[in-house]
């Protein structure tokens, strides 16, 4: 009669026969890297580490690690700023630990503030208009650019423009924000 063999005998007997090229240990290590730089990150978001700990964790990683690691949480920071959100979380990460220049996001934020006022300002213009040729007017009238399709489409351009700004400025794919 013949041997029976466990479920584990054929898997590693298989097993042994399955090679990894050394793009795909690449492959599992840049991903392996970038999902603890996410965890990393969201720590230090939660508060459960601060930023000195989230600096020295990124240092610890040797060689490839840490290249890999550095763009990674270069990436997850730039790809998180959201225009009119407290986005010092990130902007600190990226001085203190990676000691990046944060000038050019902070332009970019400003652009995007003041663009963002400038079509605002003509929106309640347009509105106001179209209310007092509907009859209402007065000082009191205010428009409501919360429940203005159009407003909140104008806005959500206004937004775009902006990811694809810092995508351009920093050779990163646009992801059109989080």
């Amino acid at each position: 009669m013949g041997e029976i063999r466990s479920t584990l005998d054929i898997i590693m007997e298989k097993a042994e026969r399955v090679t990894v090229t050394d793009e795909e240990k690449e492959a599992f290590m840049k991903s392996e890297v970038e999902g603890k730089v996410r965890g990393l990150l969201q720590k230090y978001l939660d508060r459960i580490i601060n930023q000195e700990r989230l600096k020295k964790e990124v240092e610890d990683m040797a060689g490839e690690r840490y290249a890999v690691a550095t763009a990674a949480l270069k990436k997850e920071c730039l790809d998180r700023i959201e225009p009119g959100e407290d986005n010092h979380p990130f902007l600190g990460v990226l001085e203190h630990v990676l000691a990046f220049d944060t000038m050019p996001v902070n332009k970019l934020l400003l652009k995007y503030q003041q663009e963002q006022e400038e079509k605002r300002g003509n929106r309640e213009s347009a509105l106001k208009e179209w209310l007092k040729d509907q009859g209402i007017s007065g000082t009191a009238v205010l428009p409501n650019l919360g429940a203005d399709p159009e407003w909140t489409g104008c806005l959500s351009e206004v937004k775009a423009r902006f990811h694809q700004r810092i995508a351009a400025q920093y050779g990163m794919p646009s992801t059109g924000g989080t």
